[in-house]
């Protein structure tokens, strides 16, 4: 807006100002004098621009955008520790709640014990960076009688902070459609402002008058997680029978459920580049299809029944190094594309190439 405000044409503007009897050359004394001023003024102008671009959402940097989207009652989604699941020998070994542990560059606490030597290590911060488990554990501290450990799982996905364009996305969806009273767009709002939920269908008298159903994902656009399930029924309708306790109106018996994850098996017949077999390609095809699903799942509470498509299956592997061609591809034994249910999401399954 104040681009045309520039040191020099500020320092035209004030010069023309002056008397033409008066030496207005650069090295004069009204020159010297008026400099400064122009060059803090251009200054001044650039910080103008950018705090008025800071006023519109459209715009905002991530710190005020969280403040726009909070006048709607929209917050922006902090990310959430992982929490993984180890194995310790021997069997019977009670490690103490809070032992420290290291896995790569974090740290991790043992925050329950699962029995049968099974323990829940809590990374000691938030993020997905935490859901490690390649990396050896370590121990930070003596652990009596411990002889191994190891991570055989992730309990809960570690999330970042929500990025800006996604919370930018939230706010002007907000102005789509009005929450209001229990409709479906209220319940959407409700839902998606918890911890750990990521996503919210709604199904209204699903099992007749006054019942509604809310299917969730969890962290990493998944299946939620029991605990995540339980906190949102607890917070919508904890006591299931239209007292409106909750969040719900009172005469909605509302139903709290996960989305049902389906593992797709992926086969196909590869012609290699010479000097190229499937152990050299797998791992890159393993993290290209769960990328492409991954952003199927982050669509599935718009989509009515996501769809994996056999040609983007088959672009993903043609632009994998040491692939020359493909032929057969094959999605949970189908020669096409693959619909889902309307509840499910997709996760890799075995692939066999």
């Amino acid at each position: 807006m104040f681009e045309e405000k520039t040191y020099e044409s500020l320092m035209e503007e004030m010069l023309d100002t002056v008397d033409e009897t008066i030496d207005t050359r650069q090295g004069s004394v009204i020159y010297d004098a008026v400099a400064p001023m122009a060059l803090e003024n251009a200054q001044m102008y650039v910080d103008m621009d950018i705090l008025l671009s800071e006023t519109f959402a459209d715009t905002a940097s991530y710190y005020y955008l969280i403040k726009r989207a909070a006048e709607r009652g929209i917050f922006v989604r902090l990310g959430i520790p992982a929490v993984l699941k180890a194995q310790a020998e021997p069997e019977n070994i009670d490690i103490p709640i809070d032992t420290e542990f290291s896995i790569g560059e974090l740290n991790y606490t043992v925050t329950e014990n699962l029995g049968n030597g099974f323990f829940a290590l809590t990374c000691k911060e938030a993020g997905s960076e935490g859901n490690n488990t390649v990396d050896d554990v370590i121990p930070l501290e003596d652990v009596s009688g411990l002889e191994s450990i190891g991570i055989v799982g992730i309990i809960t996905a570690g999330t970042d902070d929500e990025d800006v364009e996604h919370l930018r996305e939230r706010y002007y969806a907000s102005f789509d459609e009005v929450a209001f009273g229990g409709n479906k767009a209220e319940y959407r709002e409700k839902v998606n402002e918890m911890n750990n939920v990521f996503g919210c269908k709604v199904y209204p008298v699903w099992n007749g008058g006054g019942t509604v159903k809310l299917v969730i994902l969890g962290a990493d656009y998944r299946a939620a997680p029991a605990k995540v399930v339980e906190a949102v029924q607890e917070s919508i309708d904890p006591t299931k029978d239209g007292s409106g306790v909750g969040i719900s109106p009172i005469g909605h018996v509302v139903t709290v459920e996960s989305a049902t994850e389906v593992a797709l098996p992926i086969s196909c017949q590869i012609i290699y580049t010479d000097g190229y077999s499937w152990e050299d390609i797998k791992d890159s095809f393993v993290d290209s299809v769960e990328t492409y699903l991954k952003s199927l799942r982050e669509t599935w509470e718009d989509t009515d029944g996501l769809v994996v498509r056999q040609g983007r299956i088959e672009s993903i592997l043609l632009d994998i190094p040491g692939v020359d061609d493909v032929t057969g591809v094959s999605i949970a034994g189908g020669s096409g594309n693959y619909v889902m249910a309307d509840t499910e999401v997709p996760i890799v399954g075995e692939l066999d190439g």
